[in-house]
């Protein structure tokens, strides 16, 4: 487990990953968020009143390092559940396993206390629902993730008041959810060009990649040349170009957070 000093009894909600995504194989706590890894389940999970912090969360570790964004690949659920009792963060792991087993029984679902995700996804459990709804085992890998640059991108995020900043972390995390799914590359190049282009209009930000460079040279500067050009792009560049590009952007966001 990688943590930062242990917090005190705080609500959480979280939300489950899929088994269709890639995941480090222990957990990540820091102030205000955590990823919870065991062997039923992964999941995001924040303190009630800093919920937004999920986001940040996932931007700062898989901008952490080139092995995160290489290898990691977050994909969510779409719903937040709320924890039944309110825990401190190392407990997370133990209370979440609990809260999903009592969502299930009888009395619970009586009372709208539910897991939708057991009943949407159970035609295809096989694939997309994690061991502890009965199905397929995580993707975990072992990477050394450094917490400290983790915290300090979290931070640097949380803090920030630059809506392009927020915009391109936000289209980073999406592109890299829909890359899960090969037959989603395309709408996941779009995703990233978007991030791309976003981090070119943040107040000193520079790319040190020359292929970054060559890429927002040729997005154009007008919103119709954007468009036309992010549209051909993201039909021409193949799964290698499309996982190289992800990682280099993921470096210069890294770079310009840690020097500002």
């Amino acid at each position: 487990m990688v943590s930062l000093p242990e917090r005190s009894i705080s609500e959480w909600q979280y939300r489950l990953m899929s088994p269709m995504g890639v995941y480090p194989s222990s957990d990540i706590h820091i102030d205000g968020a955590g990823l919870v890894v065991t062997e039923s389940l992964v999941a995001v999970a924040c303190p009630n009143a800093e919920l937004g912090n999920e986001n940040i969360l996932r931007a700062a570790i898989l901008c952490s390092s080139v092995a995160a964004s290489d290898s990691l690949r977050f994909y969510s659920f779409p719903n937040r559940h709320q924890l039944l009792d309110p825990c401190v963060q190392s407990q997370l792991g133990e209370q979440l396993s609990f809260d999903v087993r009592q969502k299930q029984a009888a009395e619970y679902v009586e009372q709208g206390e539910t897991v939708p995700e057991f009943d949407w996804y159970e035609n295809a459990k096989g694939a997309s629902l994690p061991p502890i709804l009965d199905g397929t085992d995580y993707h975990l890998v072992d990477i050394e993730l450094d917490v400290k640059c983790i915290q300090a991108l979290y931070k640097a995020l949380k803090t920030s008041n630059c809506p392009k900043l927020i915009g391109a972390s936000k289209a980073l995390i999406a592109s890299n959810a829909l890359s899960c799914h090969y037959q989603f590359r395309q709408e996941a190049c779009g995703l990233l060009l978007d991030g791309l282009r976003l981090m070119q209009e943040v107040e000193l930000f520079h790319s040190e990649s020359a292929q970054l460079s060559t890429i927002l040279a040729q997005l154009g500067d007008s919103a119709e040349d954007y468009l036309i050009s992010r549209q051909q792009m993201s039909e021409e560049v193949g799964p290698i170009d499309f996982h190289r590009l992800f990682v280099q952007t993921c470096t210069q966001l890294r770079k310009f957070l840690s020097s500002h």
